[in-house]
């Protein structure tokens, strides 16, 4: 399975952006995921406080690739169980500009969008992010949003799906290294022996390898030494080079941080990406104020308990490609009490 999400922000936090505007992360416009529930009444809902008119009709969305389609089942699954609306089934929408042009025009009403994404290929689309922490992005952003059009800006998750630096453990092991700041301390002081590896073009994003050097403050003479002495593994995707680190070929790769393969890379830990050189890419949900709803936002804003962490995302991606989006996410909110 290849990435989820390509090229979601094309510069770092206080890089310009790009493509995002144009198209979104990996959007699969059109591509609907089928499901059982195409315009169906909500059966089983608890009645909520402030439960909704069954006659009221909710269309649910999502982008087309993996993550968001199980997002998309998590909203309406939740507004199926805890309140009394009529559901439409739209998830697979489209892309940014889709659901953009969908929520002015009141044609969709619930869907879980990113921090990023929204803030950069949204209108009035923004070619910089330079928040330093993600409240700071999510304030501006609701502000933002809910003055320029007719939704409202939910509760965001603790995690996000943006990238991550993974490496072996015993890699590391005798060092101190938990930061990407401390990996640039430990090649600065000459120490070459990590061997990275990244997927095809990741190293000349504006986003990717070489400007994440940058960034951090690897210098230069011993990034030269360094490549000189572990031969920089380009491959194929990120995925192909998470099987290097798996595999054993290499020590260190980039991959989403909630893509499903991730799971499959054994003995691994995290860098901190602890100066932000990615912006934050958190979910929030998304309701059109036509159906913002006590009872609906209520339900809505059960997703960063539903899914508290990164590592449970990922998990139910993986499980995703196994049965379904919306068997898997049904397994996952009754497993978890949600439902």
């Amino acid at each position: 399975m290849e990435d989820e999400r390509q090229q979601p922000w094309t510069g770092s936090r206080r890089r310009v952006l790009g493509m995002l505007a144009a198209g979104g992360a990996a959007t699969l416009g059109g591509c609907s995921s089928g499901g059982d529930a195409e315009s169906s009444t909500a059966e089983g809902g608890n009645g909520a406080a402030g439960s909704t008119n069954s006659s009221q009709s909710v269309v649910v969305s999502s982008k087309g690739y993996t993550e968001q389609l199980n997002l998309g089942y998590l909203a309406y699954e939740l507004l199926a169980n805890n309140t009394g609306v009529s559901l439409v089934d739209e998830t697979g929408f489209g892309g940014n500009a889709a659901h953009a042009e969908a929520y002015q025009a009141g044609d969709i009403h619930a869907y879980y969008d990113y921090m990023g994404s929204l803030w950069a290929a949204h209108p009035p689309q923004h070619d910089e992010a330079t928040f330093e922490t993600p409240d700071e992005q999510y304030t501006a952003l609701k502000s933002e949003m809910e003055s320029e059009h007719p939704i409202r800006i939910l509760d965001r998750a603790d995690w996000q799906n943006t990238w991550a630096v993974f490496i072996r453990e015993d890699a590391i092991e005798g060092t101190s290294i938990e930061t990407i700041s401390d990996l640039a301390g430990y090649v600065n002081d000459g120490n070459y022996d990590i061997r990275p590896a990244f997927g095809d073009g990741f190293r000349d994003r504006s986003d990717g390898f070489d400007a994440l050097l940058e960034y951090y403050g690897f210098e230069s003479e011993h990034v030269e030494r360094w490549e000189a002495e572990q031969e920089f593994i380009e491959a194929a995707s990120a995925q192909a080079a998470g099987t290097a680190v798996d595999e054993g070929y290499a020590d260190l790769s980039f991959g989403y941080s909630t893509s499903a393969w991730l799971t499959t890379v054994e003995d691994i830990v995290y860098l901190d990406d602890d100066r932000n050189f990615w912006p934050f890419f958190h979910p929030v949900g998304v309701v059109h104020e036509d159906v913002a709803t006590d009872a609906v936002v209520s339900a809505l804003n059960k997703m960063p308990d539903a899914i508290p962490d990164a590592k449970t995302m990922q998990e139910l991606n993986s499980h995703a490609t196994e049965v379904g989006s919306q068997q898997a996410v049904v397994e996952h909110l009754k497993a978890n009490g949600f439902i």
